[in-house]
C-alpha cells in the first residue's frame, strides 16, 4: 500500500481512492475464505461502495485485481468491472471505463504491466493489452500487441489567426 500512496506522490484524493479500494480488496478476498468473515467484511464493502460511487463518483469494484503501484490522475467518473485483472505499475486517468461488453458476457480485459490509460479510455469486452503499452485520450481499444504506443493522429494545423503570438 505504501508504494501506491507513493506512486500517486501523496495526493489526498488519489491516495484515498487507491486506499479505500485496497482495503474493499482486501475485505471481498476474505469474505470467501470463511462465512463468519461476513460479519466484519460485509459491513466494510456495503460503507465502500457507498462513500465511493455515491460521494466521490467513481466505481473501482472491489473484486477487481489491481497490481502494486496502481496509480490515478483526476479520478473522476472511472469504472473497472469486478472482473478486470490488471499488472503493476497500472496508470489510468479520468473517464476510464474497463468492463465487459453487456449482460450476457462476463469477461473483462486482462491488463498487463506498465500499462498508461488515457482520459476518457474504454477498454470492453475479452482483450488482452500487452505490457508497457500507452493507450491515448478517447481511445475505444480491441486488442493490443506486447509493446505499442498508440496515440490519437493529427487532423490538421490549427488556422494562424487562432496563433497564441499577438
Amino acid at each position: 500500500m505504501l508504494e501506491d500512496l507513493r506512486a500517486n506522490s501523496w495526493s489526498l484524493r488519489p491516495c484515498c481512492m487507491v486506499l479505500a479500494y485496497r482495503i474493499a480488496h482486501f475485505c471481498s478476498v476474505w469474505r470467501k475464505k470463511n462465512v463468519l468473515n461476513n460479519l466484519w467484511a460485509a459491513p466494510v464493502l456495503v460503507l465502500y461502495r457507498v462513500i465511493t460511487e455515491c460521494l466521490f463518483g467513481y466505481e473501482i469494484q472491489a473484486a477487481a485485481t489491481i497490481g502494486r503501484r496502481f496509480t490515478i490522475h483526476h479520478g473522476y467518473a472511472v469504472v473497472i468491472n469486478k472482473h478486470v485483472v490488471a499488472g503493476d505499475d497500472f496508470t489510468i486517468r479520468h473517464g476510464v471505463t474497463i468492463g465487459n461488453r453487456g449482460a450476457d458476457s462476463l469477461a473483462c480485459p486482462v491488463i498487463g504491466n506498465g500499462v498508461e490509460l488515457g482520459a476518457n479510455v474504454i477498454l470492453l469486452g475479452d482483450i488482452t493489452i500487452g505490457n508497457h503499452v500507452t493507450i491515448g485520450a478517447g481511445s475505444v481499444v480491441l486488442d493490443l500487441a506486447l509493446i505499442l504506443i498508440c496515440r490519437c493522429r493529427r487532423l490538421g494545423e490549427c488556422s494562424s489567426r487562432w496563433s497564441p503570438e499577438p
